[in-house]
């Protein structure tokens, strides 16, 4: 087995995927994955990274990190919006209300899952669940005009202030629950 292949294979273990779904992401039978991924040619490497966001570098050389850091393609799901005229009909009210549905779908997956607290059966439609969360996500900063890494970046900053990690460190408690006197 190739190293190459190995990666690819701790990929799919990465990602809680069968040989199945890997294949069906792909748009290939699961025996066409399984050829693929002992002889990987260049063009099945690169769609794997177009896919499943991973770094062509990591793939062929084991280098660098698992996921390439894609930027998250806020034009094109503009561009899909505005090729439907959708835009008047995407007020902040609308979009809110939009992103709690989509919220719920997700936890939908996990509904009657018993001691299965990862559903892993339903991993396709928690990914396809959450594309929703984050499409409505960028409609809605659209919509009130900001900008979805400065806010990130804003709310970060507020956060690590209120999560000191001397006190947040495997805690799960509220901030405003933290002792003064708290410590690792």
């Amino acid at each position: 087995m190739t190293t190459i292949t190995t990666r690819i294979l701790n990929l799919q273990k990465t990602l809680h995927r069968s040989s199945k779904e890997m294949a069906g992401s792909l748009g290939l039978t699961e025996a066409e994955f399984q050829s693929a991924i002992e002889f990987p040619t260049q063009a099945f490497l690169e769609k794997l990274c177009n896919t499943f966001g991973v770094s062509l570098p990591y793939l062929k050389d084991g280098v660098g990190p698992v996921f390439s850091k894609q930027q998250l393609p806020v034009a094109d799901i503009l561009a899909f919006r505005d090729a439907r005229n959708w835009k008047q009909f995407h007020t902040p009210k609308d979009l809110a209300i939009s992103l709690s549905l989509e919220a719920s779908e997700l936890l939908e997956c996990f509904q009657w899952s018993g001691s299965d607290v990862e559903a892993k059966e339903k991993q396709g439609q928690m990914r396809e669940e959450l594309a929703d969360i984050l499409i409505y996500s960028v409609l809605f900063a659209d919509a009130i005009g900001v900008d979805i890494p400065s806010i990130i970046g804003e709310k970060l900053a507020k956060n690590g202030k209120k999560y000191e990690v001397s006190k947040a460190y495997g805690n799960a408690k509220k901030y405003t629950e933290f002792e003064e006197s708290g410590g690792r």
